[in-house]
C-alpha cells in the first residue's frame, strides 16, 4: 500500500467550501492545461464554475444528486480530484446518449479524475473511482457514463481497467482543430 492510498479523500460540500473549490477548480484547469493544452473555456468548465458556488447551484452538490472528492497531499496541497453529476446537466451530451438510456435520470457523468503527475500509477485514480461509483449508487444511479480523449492512451487504458467499456466515439471542435472523445459506461449494480 502507497501512502497515497491511505491519504483521506475530502468531499466538496457545504457552507464555506467556496476557497477550497476555487482551489480545486484551479487544480482541474491546471491539469486540463497540462495534459491536453486546452485553456480555460466557458462552455466546457461551466462544472469546474460551479464548485465555489452555493449548494443550491453546484453541480457537485448532494441536493443536486452530485458529488465532488479530493485528496491532498501532507503539506495540503490538492493531488487528486474527482466529480460526479447528473448527465442532465450536459443536454447536448444527454441528447446525444438518448438512444442508449431508457431513464437518463438513473445516469450519471463521471468527471474530473485529475491526478497530480507526481502521484499517478499508485491506486489513488482506482480508488476514487471506487468512491465515486459507490456514490453514484448512494445517489440512485445505476450506471456511469464518463468520455476521454482518444489520444490519451493510458487514459483509455485506465477506464478500460476499471471496468468501463467503450460504445462509441464523436469529434467536436476544439482549439487545436477537431478532437475525438471516446464514450465510456458501466452499470452500477
Amino acid at each position: 500500500m502507497t501512502e497515497f492510498e491511505t491519504l483521506p479523500l475530502e468531499r466538496l460540500s457545504g457552507e464555506g467550501c467556496a476557497e477550497t473549490g476555487a482551489d480545486a477548480r484551479a487544480f482541474c484547469l491546471g491539469v486540463i492545461q497540462q495534459v491536453y493544452g486546452i485553456a480555460y473555456h466557458p462552455d466546457w468548465h461551466a462544472d469546474l464554475d460551479s464548485l465555489a458556488l452555493a449548494a443550491a447551484d453546484s453541480w457537485f452538490s448532494n441536493e443536486n444528486r452530485g458529488a465532488f472528492f479530493l485528496v491532498r497531499n501532507l503539506q495540503g496541497q490538492i493531488i487528486a480530484t474527482g466529480g460526479l453529476y447528473d448527465l442532465a446537466r450536459k443536454p447536448n451530451t444527454a441528447n446525444r446518449l438518448a438512444q442508449r438510456y431508457d431513464a437518463m435520470e438513473n445516469v450519471c457523468q463521471i468527471v474530473r479524475v485529475y491526478l497530480d503527475a507526481s502521484v499517478r500509477r499508485m491506486g489513488l485514480g482506482s480508488r476514487i473511482v471506487r468512491v465515486l461509483e459507490n456514490e453514484a449508487k448512494t445517489l440512485n444511479y445505476n450506471a456511469a457514463y464518463l468520455h476521454a480523449d482518444a489520444q490519451t492512451a493510458g487514459t483509455l487504458l485506465f477506464w478500460r481497467d476499471s471496468g468501463y467499456r467503450e460504445f462509441d466515439r464523436f469529434t467536436y471542435p476544439s482549439p487545436t482543430g477537431t478532437d475525438t472523445s471516446v464514450d465510456f459506461d458501466k452499470l452500477l449494480a
